[in-house]
């Protein structure tokens, strides 16, 4: 056997693979999009077997990309978008066929009731994480609530880990810790399901299937799924985590202090610290690391980079076009032509980025997307950075409300995600955050923690340090400049200021009653 390991990454909205040696050297990748269902409005959800089947399509096209024997990768790994979920009957099979996916805020409607039977406070306190309905708690007691037949012929409340883990070949059905502290159904002093919260609200506990630790064995690739992977028979399966902590992981973030910042789908600011005071941490994520019962401090966007991918299919059809032909992604396409053809502060442009509502810190559902100052000497250019540049500013506004509840963190930030990949965005962060950020030579972190856990799974690294010391590597810095600085403060005064007037006014309220309810 070889020295190769597979981290796999089910995400929002695509999964990829990449084999990856133990320096952390990318040998093969694979990566198949897909887009989520819509089928009413505030509802957000994905087949569970299409979300499989695109899964196993990514793993072959690395092993195939590799262009090694596939008996010398020892083991794969799994990182999976957090707190989305399906429920499996007695066959272990997903009942409707679906994931409800974290971004579902449908669970709204029943939100005062859940808060009238465990208060918002309370369950921060127990699970750390905040009484907000993208949490795949307040979805599952929507379903209880609401589709009581689905409910009772539910065996398993399922995080993404334990389906796929099973599709894979898992010997048994199983929730990974890490990833399920994440759901708020977890105690995360006990990190154990937890009874308080589940008689509160109705759930039967024998629907939380058995717990498995990160980096264990879980199984071996069978002959079904080695003709449908091009893995070989004998691949250890190994349990992961969730795709923000080993993003994290895989920026090095292992110790207290050490921060890392994702822009992705759902974007992120994770910090380092073993002892959290939960209690005065409220509103923000508190979830477990890998390393279990050493913690990470989260402040979430909820929209993310989401809106920029929004942007390219609602705006920039031409330049998808123009990228294929060159062979290179939209993206750099739309980097070159657009965002550095303004300036910074979007010539007074200014985009909310909340196409799914507001993180952390305002936790606002109802908060929208919006374009701020277009006139009409304004160009695409000008609206395509704003949209850049907004959704930084919605990670410098979570930069500030996690310094402001006191937690400590270093002078840099690495970024990881799609946004490390590009100069200008880098850029862009440093000097609307006023702070060093360091890109890595791998920016697709959470695939390489996912490759770190199977190597200890395989006995290739003893623990976490090893890992990080072994296949995690700093890229280029990018320093802040003081002329964009000042500039981007006032834009973010504006950008506040905004929200603050709108939510006020009452106008997020007053918007949603008009959009369709069906």
């Amino acid at each position: 056997m070889g020295k190769y390991v597979m981290g796999i990454d089910v995400g929002t909205t695509g999964s990829k693979a990449m084999v990856i040696d133990l320096t952390g050297k990318v040998i093969g990748k694979g990566y198949r999009e897909y887009k989520l269902n819509e089928p009413k409005p505030n509802w957000v959800e994905v087949g569970a077997q299409f979300i499989l089947d695109i899964t196993f399509e990514a793993v072959k096209d690395a092993v195939a990309d590799a262009k090694v024997a596939n008996t010398e990768i020892e083991a794969i790994g799994f990182s999976v978008n957090r707190s989305s979920f399906c429920l499996v009957d007695e066959n272990l099979k997903a009942i409707d066929d679906k994931f409800y996916i974290w971004l579902d805020s449908r669970a709204e409607s029943v939100m005062n009731e859940m808060n009238g039977k465990i208060s918002a406070a309370r369950r921060n306190e127990i699970t750390g994480m905040p009484g907000f309905n993208i949490f795949a708690v307040a979805k599952y007691y929507w379903v209880k609530q609401n589709e009581s037949e689905t409910y009772a012929k539910t065996k398993y409340f399922s995080t993404v880990a334990s389906y796929v883990m099973h599709g894979f070949g898992a010997d048994s059905f199983a929730v990974e810790i890490s990833d399920g502290t994440v759901t708020g159904l977890m105690d995360v002093r006990t990190l154990d399901w937890n009874k308080e919260l589940a008689d509160a609200l109705g759930f039967d506990m024998a629907k939380f299937p058995p717990l498995c630790k990160p980096g264990e064995v879980v199984g071996t690739i069978k002959a079904d799924v080695a003709a449908k992977t091009g893995l070989a028979v004998g691949t250890k399966i190994v349990a992961g985590s969730g795709d923000q902590q080993l993003a994290a992981m895989g920026a090095g973030v292992i110790r207290d202090g050490a921060v890392s910042l994702t822009i992705g789908t759902f974007g992120l600011l994770a910090i380092g610290l073993a002892k959290p005071d939960f209690a005065a941490l409220q509103g923000l994520m508190i979830p477990s690391s890998p390393t279990l019962g050493v913690f990470e401090v989260e402040g979430p966007q909820v929209s993310g980079a989401t809106c920029f991918r929004w942007l390219r299919d609602a705006l920039c059809t031409e330049e998808i076009a123009k990228a294929a032909k060159e062979g290179v992604d939209p993206y750099v396409v739309m980097d070159r032509e657009f965002v550095s053809k303004s300036v910074p502060g979007s010539n007074g442009v200014i985009f909310y980025s909340a196409l799914f509502g507001s993180g952390y810190p305002t936790w606002d559902t109802n908060a929208t997307g919006m374009f701020l100052g277009l006139r009409n000497t304004h160009t695409k250019a000008d609206m395509v950075r704003s949209v850049m540049e907004g959704i930084t500013l919605e990670a410098r506004s979570i930069l500030e409300g996690v310094l402001a509840a006191g937690v400590k963190m270093d002078d840099v930030i690495t970024v990881t995600g799609g946004a490390s990949k590009s100069a200008l965005w880098c850029q862009i962060l440093a000097d609307s955050m006023n702070r060093k950020i360091r890109t890595l030579d791998v920016p697709d972190a959470a695939v390489v923690g996912a490759a770190g856990l199977a190597a200890i799974g395989a006995g290739l690294f003893k623990n976490l340090d090893e890992v990080v010391g072994g296949m995690v590597h700093f890229g280029e810095i990018y320093r802040p400049r003081a002329e964009h600085v000042e500039t981007y403060n006032k834009v973010f005064g504006v950008y506040k200021a905004a929200y603050e007037g709108l939510k006020s006014a009452g106008v997020f309220t007053r918007l949603a009653d008009l959009r369709p309810k069906e």
